[in-house]
């Protein structure tokens, strides 16, 4: 399975998840906290990334009146991510154009 969930979700529910996710990170400024990375769930980013997949889940059950698998909500968040970085096009994630 890939990180899109395409094979998990319809059209609309990837669209409205995906864009969900890629309005609230640039709402909140996900890209622009300046902390290394956390595994102990206290940084800033894990705090905003747990926030937002609650957030995300019940805005899915008030759009389409029911719950999507958890997995769902982990990976369209990431993809977001990469959306705004830049990092990602039609195939996935983006490959070098040369080699260093």
């Amino acid at each position: 399975m890939g990180l899109d969930c395409r094979e998990i979700l319809d059209v609309k529910e990837y669209e409205f998840l995906l864009n969900w996710f890629i309005r609230m990170q640039q709402q909140h400024g996900l890209a622009t906290i300046q902390e290394p990375y956390s595994y102990d769930g206290y940084s800033a980013y894990d705090q905003l990334c747990n926030q937002l997949l609650e957030q995300a889940r019940i805005a899915f059950i008030e759009q389409f009146g029911y719950p999507a698998p958890p997995l769902v909500f982990t990976n369209l968040f990431h993809l977001a991510e990469l959306e705004l970085a830049g990092k990602r096009n039609a195939r996935g994630i983006k490959t070098p154009t040369q080699l260093m």
